[in-house]
C-alpha cells in the first residue's frame, strides 16, 4: 500500500508532526520507540550518540511502521506522521541553501 493513499482518503485527518530539539537529545529515540512500539531501557537512553536521521521513507518501505501510524481518536481515523530532525541547527541554512 502506498503511503499517499492516506492523504488522499476523505475520512483520515492525517497529522505531521515534527520533532525540534538540541543535538544528542533523543528524537530519534523517541520516533522510533513510538513507530517501533518499542520500551527503551534506561541503559539504551543513555547510551553514546549516534547521529542518525529517521527517514519519511520508513511510512513507505516498512508495512509495521506504517500500520502503527494509523489509529483512532475521537471516532476519527487519523494518520500521525512523526518527521525528524538533526540538532545541528547551524546546518540548517547549508542543507535549505545547498551549500
Amino acid at each position: 500500500m502506498d503511503i499517499d493513499l492516506d492523504y488522499e482518503r476523505p475520512n483520515v485527518e492525517t497529522i505531521k508532526r515534527v520533532v525540534v530539539g538540541d543535538n544528542a537529545v533523543g528524537k530519534t529515540r523517541l520516533i522510533c520507540a513510538r513507530a517501533c512500539n518499542a520500551t527503551l531501557t534506561q541503559y539504551q537512553l543513555l547510551a553514546t550518540h549516534v547521529p542518525t536521521v529517521w527517514a519519511i521513507d520508513q511510512y513507505r518501505v516498512c508495512q509495521e511502521v506504517l500500520e502503527r501510524s494509523r489509529d483512532v481518536v475521537d471516532e476519527v481515523s487519523i494518520s500521525l506522521r512523526l518527521w525528524d530532525t538533526f540538532g545541528d541547527h547551524h546546518k540548517d541554512r547549508r542543507f535549505a541553501y545547498g551549500r
